[in-house]
């Protein structure tokens, strides 16, 4: 499949989106996820960890929210928790940080926040200027960014993924509260 305008794909997974009852029992990740790379944008992406990443944090949404999956049946989150665990036995080298591991970072900021707080913290980007160029600055930026939308702060978080979150970070986040929900066991 490639995303694009339009997305193409074989004929099979294409006609499995055209019927409503093909979509309950049939996956359509695949083309939900190829409409998610329309969605990213340079500002909130780390290449190259993202790019197979917030695509699918977009099929995630869909395949809740429209389709109606509860998130513990959908395969890729499933696969996320897998990666995640050998990602924590590793010890959390942020160059493996790719593919599903993002997606459950994502994962555990919907748990405890919720699709809004999402909605809200990429609505954000649309207004900023001068976002950084380097992945560093834009994790700091990211760090910043969803600690002011959940009003949390959640430099100990994204940390424990192993950000690069620097002391500016740290300090200009002080003054909201510790982010103990955030703590997830899929991270210990």
């Amino acid at each position: 499949m490639h995303a694009g305008y339009p997305v193409m794909a074989h004929c099979g997974p294409a006609q499995s989106i055209a019927s409503v009852e093909d979509i309950k029992f049939k996956p359509i990740w695949g083309i939900i996820h190829e409409l998610g790379h329309n969605q990213q944008r340079r500002c909130w992406e780390f290449p190259p960890h993202m790019t197979e990443c917030t695509c699918n944090l977009w099929s995630l949404y869909v395949y809740e929210t429209v389709i109606g999956f509860p998130r513990e049946q959908i395969f890729h989150v499933c696969r996320s928790r897998l990666w995640t665990a050998d990602y924590v036995k590793k010890g959390r080298d942020l160059k493996d940080w790719n593919t599903f591991v993002p997606l459950e970072t994502y994962v555990q900021l919907v748990e405890t926040s919720g699709w809004d707080s999402i909605k809200t913290f990429f609505a954000a980007y649309h207004k900023m200027t001068n976002v950084p160029k380097d992945n560093r600055g834009k994790m700091n930026l990211y760090c910043v960014t969803f600690s002011e939308t959940v009003g949390m702060n959640l430099t100990g978080f994204f940390k424990a993924w192993g950000w690069p979150i620097e002391g500016a970070t740290e300090r200009r986040l002080s003054n909201l509260l510790d982010s103990v929900t955030f703590v997830s066991p899929h991270m210990r």
